[in-house]
C-alpha cells in the first residue's frame, strides 16, 4: 500500500514539473489578476513612471505649463522686434513657444550692467538643460552671432543652460542672453544695453 502511494505521489510530482502542477491555480496566466483594479493600478503606475522619465529627458513630452498658458503678444516696440526674431527659433527647437511675461527696462544690476528688456517663454515640450546645445545651434543657424559675454559655447549645469548672442534687426543691434530653466520650465531672454565691457574682448 505504501509503495502504491509513493508511486502515485511521484507521478503527480513529475506531472507537476512537466505541466505546471496537478491543478490550475489562480494567477497562472501572466495577465490574470485577482481583480481588475489591481491590473488598472499597475497600468497607471507604469504610465506615471513613463511620464516622469519623459519629463527628465525632454523629448516629445508635452509641457503642462504650455497647455494651461494662454500666452500673450509683446507690447513694447523693442520687445516686439525681439519676439519677431526669437520666437521662430524657439518654435523650430521646441515645437512651439508662448510669451508669458515681458518687462521693459532699464534695470540696472549691481555690477552696473543694464537690462533693457526681458522676455519669458514657455515651450510646448518639456525642456531640459541639455536642450541648450540644440538651442545654441538653432540660433547660430538663424544668424545670431555669438558674443564674448558668455563665450562662444553654451554653459550647461544640471538643470540650467545659458548662452549669449548678438542679433541685428532693421531696428537695431541687440546683446542677448538666453537661459533655459528646466526647474521652472521657462526660457528667459534678456537684452543688455550695448557698449558693455562684457560684450568686448578684454
Amino acid at each position: 500500500m505504501r509503495r502504491s502511494m509513493f508511486v502515485f505521489l511521484s507521478a503527480c510530482v513529475a506531472a507537476g514539473i512537466l505541466s505546471g502542477g496537478c491543478g490550475k491555480r489562480e494567477g497562472d496566466e501572466p495577465t490574470k489578476y485577482a481583480s481588475q483594479e489591481g491590473l488598472a493600478k499597475l497600468s497607471r503606475q507604469a504610465e506615471q513612471a513613463s511620464g516622469r522619465r519623459g519629463a527628465e529627458k525632454g523629448g516629445t513630452s508635452v509641457n503642462p505649463s504650455f497647455s494651461v498658458s494662454s500666452g500673450s503678444s509683446a507690447k513694447d516696440p523693442t520687445a516686439q522686434d525681439l519676439d519677431r526674431v526669437i520666437r521662430p527659433v524657439l518654435k523650430s527647437v521646441f515645437g512651439d513657444a508662448k510669451l508669458i511675461a515681458e518687462s521693459s527696462g532699464p534695470e540696472t544690476r549691481k555690477d552696473g550692467e543694464v537690462i533693457e528688456n526681458r522676455l519669458v517663454y514657455v515651450a510646448k515640450r518639456v525642456v531640459t538643460a541639455q536642450d541648450g546645445e540644440s538651442l545654441h545651434a538653432a540660433l547660430r543657424a538663424g544668424h545670431f552671432s555669438t558674443s564674448p559675454r558668455l563665450g562662444s559655447k553654451p554653459t550647461i549645469v544640471r538643470t540650467f543652460a545659458t548662452m549669449s548672442f548678438f542679433k541685428t534687426t532693421p531696428r537695431r543691434t541687440y546683446s542677448l542672453v538666453f537661459s533655459i530653466d528646466a526647474k521652472k520650465q521657462q526660457i528667459v531672454v534678456e537684452s543688455y544695453q550695448l557698449g558693455s565691457k562684457y560684450d568686448r574682448l578684454m
